[in-house]
This record gives C-alpha cells, sequence and structure tokens, in this order.
C-alpha cells in the first residue's frame, strides 16, 4: 500500500538560494544604497548587526512587518519615522523580490502533481512579508498555496479555515511569523499538526536548518545549527508520531564564486529531487 507522505521544506538556502545571495555584501550594500537606508548610516555591518540581530525574535515569531522593525532600529532623530519607514519598506520588498523559488525546484513540484500521497509543506522561519510572497511563488508553478494561521485566541487555522485535508495541488505554508514560534520548538509543530487533517506514515525533511545562510547572520553559526536540527527533527516526529528522516540540504564551505556556487547548489538540488522521489515510490 502507498505510503502517506510529509514532505517538508526549507524556504531561504534550500528552495531559494536567492534569498541567501541577497546578503551577500555587494548585493546588500546595493539594496541598502537604493533604498535609502545607506544614506541613514546603515551599512552592512549596521544591518547585521543592530538591524538583524535585535529584531529576529519579534520579527520571526509575529506578524510585525520586518519593514517597521527596520525603520524602528535606524531611523535618526532629524528623520521623520514616515521616511525611515519608506525607506525600509523598499528594502524589504527587494529582498522578497531576489528571495525566488529556484527554477530547479520545477521539477519536483511537477513530479508532485501526480503524487497524490504526497502533503507538500514549506516550513520557513521568516517574516511576515514573506507569506504572501512565498504564496505568489507557489502560483507561479501551477500550485496553491495555503497558509497556516494563529487567529487571537490561539486557534490554527489553515487558509482562514479550520483543519481541513489539502485539496489537490496545494503546498502547506508554516511560517513561523505566522505561527508565534521557531520550527526548532515543539509548539511550531503542535500547530502545524492541528492546522492540517493529515495523518502522515511517514515524513521527509528537506532543510539547511540555517548553514547555508550568509556567516555574518547569527542564524548560521554551526553549533546553532547542529542544535537545530536535532530539536527540529525530534519536534516533527512527536507532534505526528511517524517515522521522520532528512535529506540534509548544506553546501560545502567556503562558498565559490558566485556562478559557481549556483551550479553547485542546482547539482544538489537535482541530487535531493531524485532521492524524495525514491522515497516516497519505494
Amino acid at each position: 500500500m502507498t505510503q502517506r507522505t510529509l514532505l517538508v521544506l526549507d524556504f531561504s538556502g534550500v528552495l531559494s538560494l536567492e534569498a541567501v545571495c541577497f546578503g551577500m555584501p555587494d548585493r546588500l550594500e546595493q539594496a541598502l544604497r537604493h533604498s535609502g537606508l545607506w544614506e541613514l548610516g546603515v551599512d552592512g555591518a549596521r544591518y547585521w548587526n543592530d538591524v538583524v540581530k535585535p529584531t529576529w525574535e519579534i520579527g520571526s515569531t509575529t506578524r510585525t512587518p520586518y519593514a517597521y522593525l527596520v525603520a524602528q532600529r535606524v531611523h535618526p532623530p532629524h528623520v521623520a519615522f514616515d521616511d525611515a519607514l519608506r525607506r525600509a519598506e523598499q528594502f524589504v520588498q527587494a529582498y522578497m523580490q531576489a528571495s525566488v523559488i529556484d527554477p530547479v525546484w520545477r521539477a519536483l513540484f511537477d513530479a508532485l502533481q501526480s503524487a497524490n500521497s504526497v502533503a507538500p509543506l514549506i516550513a520557513t522561519d521568516h517574516y511576515a512579508e514573506a507569506t504572501a510572497h512565498i504564496a505568489q511563488q507557489i502560483a507561479a508553478m501551477g500550485w496553491r498555496a495555503a497558509a497556516l494561521q494563529t487567529d487571537a485566541s490561539g486557534r490554527v487555522l489553515i487558509d482562514g479555515s479550520a483543519s481541513a485535508s489539502l485539496p489537490p495541488h496545494t503546498v502547506a505554508l508554516a511560517n513561523s511569523a505566522d505561527l508565534g514560534a521557531h520550527k526548532e520548538g515543539a509548539l511550531f509543530w503542535s500547530r502545524v499538526r492541528a492546522g492540517l487533517a493529515i495523518e502522515p506514515d511517514q515524513i521527509l525533511v528537506i532543510d539547511d536548518f540555517g548553514a547555508n545562510e550568509h556567516l555574518l547572520d547569527f542564524y548560521a553559526d554551526p553549533a546553532k545549527v547542529t542544535r537545530r536540527q536535532a530539536q527540529t527533527l525530534a519536534a516533527i516526529s512527536s507532534a505526528f508520531g511517524a517515522p521522520t528522516r532528512t535529506l540534509p540540504f548544506i553546501i560545502e564551505r567556503p562558498f565559490p564564486d558566485l556562478e559557481t556556487l549556483r551550479a553547485t547548489y542546482r547539482a544538489q538540488a537535482e541530487q535531493t529531487i531524485r532521492r524524495v522521489m525514491e522515497t516516497i515510490q519505494a
């Protein structure tokens, strides 16, 4: 009998290499300059240390827009807050526009169109603005996204309704900003479990656990990556009570030049897609 598989896919660093590339020094500086944040004294070092690090917890576990948090951190006394917010919104828009799902993954989503035994879930630690953006990326591949969110009472909804089975060609989308918890914690996965009407026989996790992020981003700290992987897999297995295995999607460091990095990433993605299809067809 065909096994029911929950396929868990990470976004930044896995489905989207360009989300990571956006943080590379030259591209980050260009975006900071173009948005006008550079004129407010925000260079690359200040961005990572004075913006990303202090705002990550709130920005990735609440629906407070990331742009608002950026503006709060950087606006100087002589600049109106609305002006700083406008610049921050332009910066975040550039970040989202850069964070595309790489075309290499279309082969997987095309193959899943006829794999009725597989329920795909994109699970990401991200900012509030990412939910609508990822949904648009999914739609561009001929799928529909159904976002999991908590309401004011803490009840988990999917697409604004109570727990329900996913219609065909639908990808569930779980963003930490919508669920109020990070992926490494039990709360995130208990809420995902509450929103998904699925009893999987097996769970397959494709994730870098933060390893592919920019090294200036504290999220990529190797010790944290190792701990995050163990905690995430344990939380998933506990929430669903099903065998859980991972295909870690980690690109070896140091990263090569950009074009070689993209080629390496796509070759690894193609290999991962083959392994996913072998697993769900076994």
